[in-house]
């Protein structure tokens, strides 16, 4: 991961005072700041569209934003999604400095699914050593997703298994409307501020041609007139064990693709957050519930 390895060493020579900033690198990361700071504040109400960046979410949802049910956002929404901008630009700037060969940035993208026209924006395109250009995409992390899903036990396969945002199939998006191959993620941490670099593997026509095949059958479902909202999840038991036997205790836990969603409480009414009846620890973890008749043990 070479990729990796230049973006450590530049900062690296970072922490020791070795480098200074370039006036035309820091420039551009005040107007990428700049334009997040625009983004989050003095959002516009647009109208639904498909994009490449949430094709791959749950149909559910986007079945609901099309009938035009808006997302339920706690206040401080704006400020993660700000996070995420500002980690992207921060990083351009490390990559900058660092000498990262940058192709392109921020690229507004086209492809043609299943009869429309699909739009999106891809975060950078960069050429390796050998000369290879590749799409990838900058993501910020929490501490928890960065090491189970990112780095350490993570990795692409981790990300395919469990892909509640369409990670994977928006990239393969992105690089299909390019013509080059999908690199994969380049991560921040958004507690630690450590970096980490998943490659996608390097032959991957099986996924892409598994992922564009589920990208147009997705479309034609969100551009048929005929679709439904509808809830494909079901709620599950919330069991604990004793002496080897599994025993329920009335609750139950909201599907955990749901508690990603904006849309909740729309399929769910009666769900309440509550601390994990059956966690023995201190300070329970918290979770969503659909039903709640116990409380505690």
């Amino acid at each position: 991961m070479l990729l990796l390895v230049k973006l450590q060493d530049y900062l690296n020579k970072v922490v020791q005072g070795d480098v200074d900033v370039s006036l035309s690198n820091l420039i551009q990361y005040t107007n990428d700041c700049k334009e997040s700071a625009t983004k989050q504040i003095s959002k516009e109400k647009r109208s639904y569209r498909i994009r490449m960046s949430g094709l791959g979410r749950p149909l559910c949802q986007q079945i609901l934003e099309r009938a035009g049910h808006r997302e339920d956002m706690p206040y401080n929404a704006p400020v993660r999604f700000w996070f995420g901008d500002m980690s992207e630009a921060m990083l351009m700037l490390i990559m900058r400095e660092a000498g990262i060969d940058i192709v392109e940035f921020q690229k507004e993208v086209e492809l043609k699914i299943a009869g429309h026209k699909i739009k999106g924006t891809l975060d950078v395109v960069l050429r390796d050593e050998a000369g290879v250009e590749r799409v990838w995409d900058i993501k910020s992390a929490s501490d928890w997703a960065f090491k189970h899903k990112f780095a350490g036990f993570g990795g692409y396969d981790s990300i395919k298994e469990d892909d509640p945002f369409g990670y994977v199939m928006q990239g393969y998006l992105y690089a299909t409307a390019m013509n080059l191959p999908f690199g994969g993620w380049i991560v921040v941490n958004k507690s630690s501020g450590q970096l980490a670099v998943v490659e996608a593997p390097e032959w991957q026509d099986e996924d892409r041609v598994k992922y564009m095949a589920d990208a147009a059958e997705r479309v034609k479902f969100l551009t048929d007139p005929k679709s439904k909202p509808f809830k494909p999840f079901p709620e599950e038991f919330e069991t604990y064990r004793e002496k080897g036997e599994v025993i329920r205790t009335g609750n139950k836990i909201l599907p955990k693709p749901c508690g990603f969603c904006g849309h909740k409480t729309h399929c769910w009414p009666k769900a309440e957050m509550h601390g994990k009846v059956t966690s023995k620890a201190k300070f329970p973890p918290q979770v969503w519930y659909t039903r709640l008749k116990k409380k505690e043990l």
